[in-house]
């Protein structure tokens, strides 16, 4: 068996892990902590190697003989795996906010206001996205301090996202697509309780890559997260489009 078949073989056990254990929490057959626990793994590591499979990163073997080759963003298939893993983890904030931990609306970060990454974050939320190079320059600020600060993964996602809509270039498109897609499942792989990456990965799937069926759950699963009302006016008419083509 090739490594690549290996690959493949793994990232179909561990999809079917994520379906298996689903349905373990909703029969009561594992805990809210176990649950949490081994879906934050068997998601991490599908999204690792469905990366693998694209070759949008590379397997290191060792720490002297790291592989090479040349290294291509996520295609079509991938963005379909990753918006599965997507919505596993959308199952998770579901039990970690009926858990108490936080509340649907309440303040992501609760960092404090003196805090480098604080003042970092407020000045790219007022650059907004008119300037979508300024606000993804804005959160790499954030990001070289906090690499796992889930607001700046998933507004420089979002920020890669409509930039890739704007280039005229297919493959430099694909490949700024496939960066911010990466950007907003690492937001979820950090705080699968924020609303705002489940929002902009279903308008990608839609609007993107035309994958209703996928987005769907994605759409719903946002708005039912109470996102900030920028937001929720971004989804609010694609859930009614969506929900027509369901009837």
């Amino acid at each position: 068996m090739s490594d690549r078949d290996a690959l493949r073989n793994e990232l179909d056990f561990l999809l079917a892990s994520i379906d298996d254990l689903e349905r373990e929490r909703s029969a009561g057959d594992v805990d809210a902590d176990d649950h949490r626990r081994l879906l934050d793994g068997y998601t991490a590591r599908a999204a690792r190697i469905s990366r693998l499979l694209d070759g949008s990163e590379v397997e290191v073997t060792s720490p002297e003989t790291p592989s090479a080759g040349p290294r291509r963003r996520p295609t079509t298939g991938v963005l379909g795996i990753l918006a599965v893993i997507a919505v596993a983890a959308l199952a998770s904030w579901f039990v970690v906010a009926s858990s108490g931990q936080r509340l649907p609306g309440e303040q992501i970060t609760g960092l404090d206001p003196r805090d480098e990454v604080t003042r970092l974050l407020v000045a790219a939320r007022q650059t907004g996205l008119a300037d979508l190079d300024a606000a993804i320059a804005a959160y790499d600020r954030v990001l070289a301090i906090e690499s796992d600060q889930p607001e700046a993964l998933a507004y420089r996602g979002w920020s890669r996202a409509l930039t890739a809509r704007q280039m005229d270039d297919p493959a430099a498109a694909g490949e700024m697509l496939g960066l911010g897609v990466d950007d907003l499942v690492a937001a979820i792989e950090a705080d699968p309780t924020y609303p705002d990456p489940f929002c902009f990965l279903g308008i990608i799937q839609y609007r993107f890559v035309g994958d209703a069926s996928t987005a769907r759950p994605l759409i719903d699963g946002c708005l039912a997260a109470d996102p900030p009302g920028e937001v929720r006016g971004l989804v609010e008419g694609l859930a009614a489009e969506l929900a027509d083509l369901s009837d």
